[in-house]
């Protein structure tokens, strides 16, 4: 499969070009693995984050995959090297294959399966017939369960066809109810989801995102001319399965949320190594940077004057989906609701050896941290909601958007005054326990667009 046909996105577009010493990239033959490593090192030594933690003493007789690796601090799970002739390079995701993703669920009497969450709606994973709350107990042969889970996901990561067995529960008992096959395909952009909710004497508008993809603020217009339209009196924005992308859209969505992000107005700050240094950036600039289809302005005339925003999360909310909950937070009141969310608090370039067309590489190291104008940040851990609710402790999953799914529901009691949102409340139902299964978040198409 060619690189431009792949389910893969890297969702910003500045290319630096990194040069090593002439001497240096004179000792090896254009293109081969030391030649690579050296154009790595250099480049590393210069932009990388934790620069000063690159190792004085490399090999540098290894793969190009093996040495960039060699290069990252410990907890870096985000900085990835990809060859753009080899597929292989690339890491996938049940999401980027398939288009849906799932989590591993044991209830209380040890019965286990995997859940589907999430169904892109223009994916393969839609055109097979999934649907968000489809139990899975097979896959690829292989029986869902606690043991399987690295097994089921490196057969996920390494195949182009599922092949699922669907059931469903019956009298706490799984009951088979027919077989899947999904192949993997190129996945389509997920249309936005936006609703006009009746609550009381009162109307919320609720919009879920599942990224941010570049160019998104011109689809954003018309749910929220809409919400200003009904005249809401409460926004909801469920966030949960969103990991990011382009910084452009989200500030765009932030600049829809409140008419306080004025043009000029301080939004953003990026903080890298000595040689990055600190850059600031307001809503306007962090807007221009994205490849949008509308005017600044022009979307501002869209713009909510609400005081606070509900936000939904997850363990799969990440990146730039972050940074419209704490960029925000100086603007407006945020009540988080769901769960903590992956804490991807840093950004990356693409960064290319455009002086040697022999080298294939390209990398995507973590080169600033993000914070907001308040110098909040740091959120490595995950950002705490304020109110904890379990999407998974009432079965069946209710559809995205319906008064009755477990997360929506929970926001709604905040906005009546139900629950309180100035407690951490639990109201996770111990009956289900979820497994954790390698957040979509973490992929590296998410990672965030900065500027120059």
């Amino acid at each position: 499969m060619r690189w431009s046909l792949l389910c893969y996105t890297i969702l910003f577009t500045i290319l630096y070009s990194c040069r090593a010493d002439e001497d240096m990239l004179s000792t090896y033959p254009a293109g081969s693995s030391q030649q690579v490593n050296q154009w790595m090192l250099k480049t590393m030594q210069r932009y990388y984050l934790w620069a000063d933690q690159i190792p004085s003493q490399t090999n540098l007789d290894q793969s190009p995959k093996d040495y960039f690796k060699s290069l990252l601090v410990k907890d870096d799970q985000f900085s990835v090297a990809i060859k753009k002739d080899d597929p292989g390079t690339i890491p996938q995701s049940v999401r980027t294959l398939f288009g849906f993703d799932f989590s591993v669920i044991q209830q209380h009497n040890q019965l286990t399966f995997a859940l589907v969450k999430m169904v892109l709606e223009d994916s393969p994973a839609k055109r097979a017939g999934l649907q968000r709350g489809d139990i899975i107990t097979g896959i690829n042969e292989l029986n869902v369960s606690p043991e399987n889970v690295n097994k089921i996901m490196a057969a996920v990561s390494g195949s182009r066809t599922l092949s699922l067995k669907i059931a469903e529960l019956k009298d706490n008992q799984l009951v088979f109810k027919r077989s899947v096959e999904v192949q993997a395909m190129l996945s389509f952009n997920q249309p936005l989801l936006s609703k006009i909710l009746e609550i009381n004497n009162d109307k919320a508008g609720y919009l879920y995102l599942a990224d941010f993809q570049d160019g998104l603020a011109g689809s954003l217009v018309k749910p929220f001319q809409e919400f200003k339209g009904q005249n809401i009196r409460h926004l909801i924005l469920d966030l949960r399965y969103n990991g990011g992308g382009s910084v452009s859209s989200a500030a765009a969505l932030c600049a829809l949320i409140t008419d306080k992000l004025k043009s000029g107005t301080p939004f953003i700050v990026y903080k890298g190594n000595k040689n990055g240094g600190t850059v600031n950036h307001s809503i306007d600039q962090a807007f221009a940077n994205g490849n949008q289809n509308i005017s600044f302005d022009a979307l501002k005339a869209s713009a909510l004057s609400l005081p606070e925003v509900y936000i939904i999360t997850s363990a799969n909310t990440a990146s730039a989906a972050e940074v419209v909950i704490n960029n925000l937070k100086p603007y407006i009141k945020v009540t988080q609701i769901g769960d903590k969310t992956l804490g991807k608090d840093m950004a990356a370039f693409t960064l290319s050896d455009t002086e040697t067309p022999e080298n294939k590489w390209v990398i995507y190291p973590m080169v600033y941290k993000i914070f907001n104008i308040l110098d909040s940040g740091n959120y490595t851990s995950g950002i705490e909601p304020a109110l904890m609710a379990d999407e998974y402790a009432q079965l069946p999953l209710q559809p995205l958007g319906s008064k009755d799914e477990t997360l929506l529901a929970s926001a709604l009691l905040v906005i009546t005054g139900q629950a309180s949102s100035n407690l951490k409340t639990k109201s996770h139902n111990t009956k289900n326990m979820v497994f954790r299964i390698l957040a979509e978040s973490e992929k590296p198409e998410n990672f965030i667009k900065i500027p120059l």
